[in-house]
């Protein structure tokens, strides 16, 4: 805790008589040495971190020098936002996020942390049909980390990420939901992987030439699905299969909680995370497979393989995906806490 010391009255001098300040140690009138007299201290607050936000780079002359209202100090053009395309490697775990193609920012959001033998792991999307879906989604994905850092507890990350929704400030708009965003969370050890999932953001474990999701989306077309009153490809391509029934914001059910998934690791093997703006174009896990590949990929290189196939394919939304290497056996605790963490 910082102190700062306010000055107070004290009694005069005892040599002439002039005011004193409180925690003087000679008189400012005559010089002569004072009584000790303790200065009161009023508690001041620790200034919050900055955020990591990864430093942009002119895209027409390569400049990353400070940008002046949103255009490069050097050449003047306009540059894109922070949140438009990030990219976070730590020593198990990647992830890449991008706006798409077609979307004007990005509103999905990812936060990751690497702990003694373990690896928290979010991603977020924010619902576009409302206010404020950037900041939601990444005060989500950042207060529900800043809890899984410190104690494996779903519940009280949820409760941090929806507190967090709430919290969000925003001017209501016409025809435009509050902040709102859906939820995926991932607490992952060599044996087994815990997640709480609302929403539409997917899991998949990864083999080489196979991939199985493991959590079920919060939509029009699985609910279908598993009523038996479609088929699946008959659901998925219907206008209302995307969807979502569940969500964190205002107007969002308080009694709603995240389905709880169990996985136990059978081996080596990836963990991914993403958000549906690469799995609309992998529904089935076997075209997942093929944008994969067959070549061998680090982390990076396969977070950032998915979002360029997404984007090629249509980029229709915005698009996260997180990749974490099992075992973990180069997971230790890093000064970087929560770097995986960017803020707009």
């Amino acid at each position: 805790m910082a102190e700062a010391v306010t000055a107070g009255a004290a009694a005069g001098c005892p040599a002439c008589g002039e005011p004193i300040v409180s925690g003087d140690r000679f008189c400012e009138a005559c010089g002569n040495e004072l009584p000790f007299t303790e200065a009161a201290v009023t508690p001041v607050p620790e200034a919050p971190v900055a955020p990591l936000v990864p430093p942009v780079a002119c895209p027409s002359c390569g400049n990353q020098g400070e940008p002046v209202e949103g255009y490069c100090g050097a050449c003047g053009m306009r540059l894109p936002a922070p949140r438009d395309h990030q990219e976070v490697e730590l020593q198990v775990v990647a992830g890449v996020t991008d706006k798409g193609v077609r979307h004007h920012r990005n509103e999905d959001a990812m936060a990751m942390f690497i702990g003694d033998g373990f690896v928290a792991a979010l991603v977020c999307d924010g619902v576009s049909t409302t206010v404020n879906p950037d900041v939601a989604s990444q005060a989500a994905a950042d207060a529900a980390c800043a809890v899984l850092a410190e104690r494996p507890d779903h519940d009280a990350a949820y409760d941090a990420a929806r507190a967090a929704v709430l919290a969000t400030a925003y001017e209501p708009a016409p025809d435009l939901g509050p902040p709102s965003c859906t939820y995926l969370a991932a607490m992952v050890t060599d044996k087994r992987i815990t997640f709480a999932s609302l929403g539409d953001c997917r899991s998949y474990w990864v083999t080489p030439g196979s991939a199985t999701q493991i959590t079920v989306d919060d939509s029009w077309a699985e609910l279908q699905i598993a009523s038996g009153a479609m088929s699946r490809a008959d659901a998925y391509a219907h206008p209302n299969a995307h969807v979502i029934t569940r969500w964190l914001a205002d107007d969002a059910d308080p009694a709603w909680r995240p389905t709880r998934v169990d996985f136990d690791v059978p081996g080596p093997g990836r963990l991914l995370l993403v958000s549906d703006g690469l799995w609309n174009y992998t529904i089935e896990p076997a075209t997942l497979v093929a944008a994969i590949g067959d070549e061998p990929l680090g982390r990076l290189e396969l977070a950032r393989r998915l979002v360029t196939f997404a984007n090629e394919a249509g980029g229709s939304d915005n698009i996260t995906v997180v990749v974490v290497d099992l075992p973990l056996d180069d997971a230790h605790p890093k000064d970087a806490d929560l770097k995986g963490s960017s803020a707009p």
